[in-house]
């Protein structure tokens, strides 16, 4: 399975509704109201979606710049792979997690079902 579902049969049941698709610009990210914070980034691949907080230092990296499928992290300049959570670049050197996202009838949906260490909760505004 692909990490972008779009238009095929998923069964999203039980996976976060992030919204409309098209709210996110080509190279750019929608920060989802999660504790912790969870980042669906939209690049020329699809819809990717991985935990917001970079792993070197507490910074939201939806936040960050987005180019060629990477995203850097605007504090320290870390990178990531954004459909794998690989660190590319110190000072990083942790991956961040990462989550299948589908895209139904311009939808998108994230599945956390298999997060570690939380429970998926929206935060109060």
């Amino acid at each position: 399975m692909s990490d972008t579902q779009e238009n095929t049969i998923v069964d999203v049941t039980d996976w976060y509704d992030a919204g409309r698709a098209e709210s996110i610009p080509m190279d750019a990210a929608l920060v989802l109201p999660l504790m912790p914070p969870v980042a669906v980034y939209h690049i020329e691949d699809g819809y990717f979606a991985s935990d917001d907080t970079c792993s070197h230092s507490e910074y939201s990296l939806g936040d960050g710049w987005i180019e060629d499928g990477t995203v850097e992290c605007e504090l320290h300049a870390a990178k990531f792979d954004i459909k794998t959570g690989a660190a590319l670049s110190l000072p990083a050197t942790e991956p961040v997690a990462t989550y299948p996202v589908a895209v139904i009838d311009g939808q998108l949906f994230v599945d956390l079902r298999m997060r570690e260490g939380c429970i998926v909760e929206k935060l109060r505004g």
